[in-house]
């Protein structure tokens, strides 16, 4: 069993911080900016503005972009880099890290479980 870990699969972080993680990669846009991410180029903050909300069908806000972009940075799931434009201008730009391929990958998995469990026959 690895450490910190629980009998039945549930990775025991202890106390408020139990979820954390789980909760932030799970909050609205998380996952829809780690999908436009995925291809390894550096991303900017155009770049999410048009992304759609699967729940609602609408799209994020730029505060909603915005927290999150700062949220998946901390966890180190984005590396906040500086780029430059064709005007050579520095601009804020966004790459995935293994991590957040990883934590993408693991939501792909967990969402095939999810419908093998809730829609299988």
């Amino acid at each position: 069993m690895l450490p910190n870990s629980h009998p039945r699969g549930m990775f025991m972080l202890g106390g408020k911080k139990r979820f954390k993680l789980l909760n932030m990669i799970l909050s609205e846009g998380s996952l829809e900016i780690l999908e436009v991410a995925k291809d390894g180029k550096p991303k900017h903050f155009t770049d999410f503005k048009e992304l759609v909300n699967t729940r609602t069908g609408r799209v994020f806000s730029p505060n909603t972009i915005s927290t999150r972009l700062k949220e998946l940075v901390e966890v180190g799931a984005l590396e906040r880099i500086i780029t430059k434009t064709k005007r050579d201008r520095d601009v804020v730009g966004y790459k995935i890290t293994p991590e957040g391929l990883k934590a993408l990958e693991i939501s792909y998995r967990y969402e095939e479980e999810l419908q093998n469990c809730f829609y299988a026959g």
